[in-house]
Formats: C-alpha cells, sequence, structure tokens
C-alpha cells in the first residue's frame, strides 16, 4: 500500500515508517519538524517538510490509499496553558488531513487518539463504550477530533480506525515532543539525578511499547472501521515502575514526590480486546520487557537521547 504517515519524523512515526517499509509498504512522510526529529529521516525516505495546517504542497501527490494521521499537539500541559492553540492544531488540523484525504481519494484515515478522552472512570478496564469525561483541553481536542473523523469518513466513503492510545513509551521520546514518564525517569537516572514523582504516586496508567504500537498501525491497515482501545491493559503505579526503573538501570536512589499536575487522570488501564478481536493483533511486549528493550536500545545502540 501507498501510505502517508503525518508526523512521520516524531517518535511513534518513526517506528511506523521503519516497520512499514520493511514490510514492503510505500511510505510518504509529512512532518514540519517542531518536534519531530530530521535524524528519523533515511536517505532514502519521501519526505515532505510542511504542516497539517496548509497541506498545499502535497497536492501532486495522489493514489495514496492510507492516511496515518499522528501529527498533534499532545502535551496535557501545553493544552492547559494555550487551550486555543491545542484545539487549532489537533482539531482543526484533523479536520484539514480528513479533507487532503477526501481530495486525494484516499481509502482509509488512521487516526492517534488517547485514552485522555475517558477521563477519570474507576470502571477498569475501560471499554470504548465508556462515558468520555476528558479532564483537560487535550482530552476534549482528542474526542472532538475522533467525532470529526468518524463523521467526515462516513460523508466522504472513507474507512477509519480511530485508536485510543494508552501511555506509550520508548527510546526515541524526547523532553520536547513526547516526553512519557518512562523516558523521563530513565533521562534523569542515567544523569545521576533524582527521579521526580508528581503528586504521591498511587496514580496509574497502562503503558504500552512503541513497537507495540507500529505493529498495531500495520495490522489496522486490514482492520474495520471503528474505534478501538490500544494498550497493554495492565495497570501500573508510578511509584512501581519508578521503582522497576531504579533496579533495572542498577541505581541507588529514591524519587523525590512534587505537587501533581494539574490536567492529570488518577487510574487508567483500557480494555484491549475489541481490536485484538477485530486485527488479530496483540501486545507482544509486557512492560517490563519495553523498559527493558528501551534500555538496550539507548544504552547500546546510540539513540539520541536529547
Amino acid at each position: 500500500m501507498k501510505v502517508l504517515i503525518t508526523g512521520g519524523a516524531g517518535f511513534i512515526g518513526t517506528y511506523t515508517k521503519d516497520l512499514l517499509k520493511e514490510k514492503g509498504h510505500q511510505v510518504l512522510i509529512v512532518d514540519n519538524l517542531s518536534t519531530g526529529n530530521e535524524s528519523n529521516i533515511d536517505d532514502d525516505d519521501t519526505f515532505y517538510k510542511g504542516d497539517i495546517q496548509d497541506l498545499s504542497d502535497l497536492k501532486g501527490i495522489d493514489d495514496i490509499d492510507v492516511v496515518i494521521h499522528l501529527a498533534a499537539q499532545i502535551q496535557v500541559p501545553v493544552s492547559v496553558q494555550d487551550p486555543l492553540f491545542d484545539m487549532d492544531q489537533n482539531i482543526g488540523g484533523t479536520i484539514k488531513v480528513v479533507e487532503f484525504a477526501k481530495k486525494a481519494n484516499v481509502k482509509k484515515v488512521i487516526f492517534a487518539s488517547s485514552a485522555a478522552v475517558y477521563g477519570d472512570n474507576d470502571q477498569l478496564p475501560i471499554k470504548e463504550e465508556s462515558i468520555l469525561e476528558p479532564m483537560s483541553p487535550y482530552g476534549i481536542s482528542k474526542m472532538a477530533a475522533e467525532k470529526y473523523v468518524e463523521v467526515l469518513c462516513q460523508l466522504y466513503g472513507i474507512d477509519y480506525v480511530i485508536l485510543r492510545y494508552a501511555n506509550v513509551f520508548g527510546a526515541k521520546q524526547t523532553a520536547k515532543g513526547e516526553g512519557g514518564v518512562i523516558k523521563i525517569f530513565y533521562d534523569l537516572l542515567a544523569e545521576g539525578k533524582t527521579p521526580l514523582i508528581e503528586g504521591n504516586g498511587n496514580q496509574t496508567r497502562d503503558f504500552i511499547y512503541v513497537e507495540d504500537i507500529a505493529r498495531a498501525h500495520l495490522y489496522a491497515l486490514d482492520t474495520p472501521s471503528g474505534i478501538y482501545n490500544l494498550s497493554t491493559n495492565t495497570e501500573i503505579t508510578i511509584n512501581e515502575l519508578c521503582r522497576y526503573m531504579i533496579v533495572a538501570m542498577g541505581k541507588n536512589t529514591q524519587p523525590e514526590h512534587i505537587d501533581a499536575r494539574k490536567g492529570d487522570i488518577y487510574r487508567s488501564c483500557l480494555d484491549n480486546s475489541k481490536f485484538i478481536d477485530a486485527s488479530g493483533w496483540a501486545p507482544a511486549y509486557s512492560v517490563e520487557a519495553g523498559i527493558n528493550s528501551m534500555i538496550n536500545e539507548l544504552e547500546h545502540k546510540g539513540v539520541n537521547k536529547s
């Protein structure tokens, strides 16, 4: 297939691009490099430096089968500080991507959403039909963008797969863009600094390794239209996570607790059975195995740690 990835030079986009190319798909990348990294672009990549707000540079592209839309504003604190910017990027930008897909006769749009659309929900693991009560502008923008993708794609006759990611982690995360807590802990511990835990550390998350996300995108190429959770279906506290990383990295330290962050949910764990049943995908990595793989990649393969 011919696949266009928005945000293809970013963290998740890079792993997705590499896997799709490995499997024989023709991949095109568009990225404005605001958080994406130019070093993630290979010499043989078809790369367009551009913004999802203005896809006019892509007018010459045709016969695209699938758009994987990853480009977004993804930081909860940024959405709290500047909700209008968050709205413009995540809602307005997504509408423009779907409009582009219509004009380019794209057959399917795969959209990256988030567990943030659910907010706090004590009925864990959370299923796709659960009520949506986002607690941050970021969660609101993802919820609205989902609905635009669903409705516009139905109106335009485009297949769609909406993937609600749990907390994604991996070696190529950066503090500038997708600085998830696992990578933040790694960077602090690797520098001999004290890991910082926001709040009491008993808040939970469902973490999923980036290589499992990339595989899910591959499977989503042939998955029926719908909304799906993407997770390991495993709930772990931030305290437990930090303790595991300290041991895995051979450090002798204790974390420091700081004020909780506004707009964050307290508990999160997603039921992934719907996507497993629809696609045949299943996560290959436990949280611990993913962390070990990430540490190995960072320490032995020279991954950019910035």
